[in-house]
């Protein structure tokens, strides 16, 4: 999927990530705000490589957008999985969420239609508190379906959204 940037002259590119991806993987998400440490940072990113699905969004050969999925269950619930979304935050408000949340739909369809099964629910949580990140899920359609209480620790709440795929 290759889209050019609103106001930039770069063209964007957002496909699976690959081997050559996993150093700058590892160092995006080994930031504070997203991992702990860089060894919870190197665990993630090779779980998800090695065991479900990475999308990137690329321009000049950097990853500025990341989307980690999985399948939830047995491949006959047909449920799929957001497990982390991110975009760099000079390339926030330009599409490129929208543009990752919609290839790993796509992706996640691919592979239960090449498993002769049907994608029926994508879920996702973010914490009440990321306003944008609501907007965008909102935007794509995905609805609240519930709010948990300091879930992941005291303070904030997270919300459960659920979109509901229909072909």
């Amino acid at each position: 999927m290759h889209r050019r940037a609103a106001g930039h002259a770069m063209t964007t590119k957002t496909s699976s990530a690959t081997r050559k991806d996993l150093d700058e993987l590892i160092s995006i998400f080994a930031a504070p705000n997203l991992k702990a440490s860089v060894e919870e940072s190197t665990w993630f990113v090779n779980c998800y490589f090695d065991y479900h699905h990475v999308l990137v969004a690329k321009a000049d050969g950097k990853i500025f957008g990341a989307c980690f999925w999985r399948i939830e269950g047995e491949r006959i619930c047909g449920l799929g999985w957001i497990e982390n979304i991110w975009v760099k935050e000079t390339h926030r408000g330009k599409g490129i969420g929208e543009q990752l949340l919609s290839k790993a739909i796509l992706d996640m369809k691919s592979f239960f239609d090449r498993g002769g099964g049907t994608l029926r629910k994508v879920i996702l949580t973010t914490q009440e508190s990321k306003q944008s990140a609501r907007r965008l899920y909102e935007k794509v359609g995905f609805k609240n379906a519930a709010v948990v209480q300091e879930a992941y620790g005291p303070g904030d709440s997270d919300i459960i959204y659920v979109l509901d795929v229909h072909d």
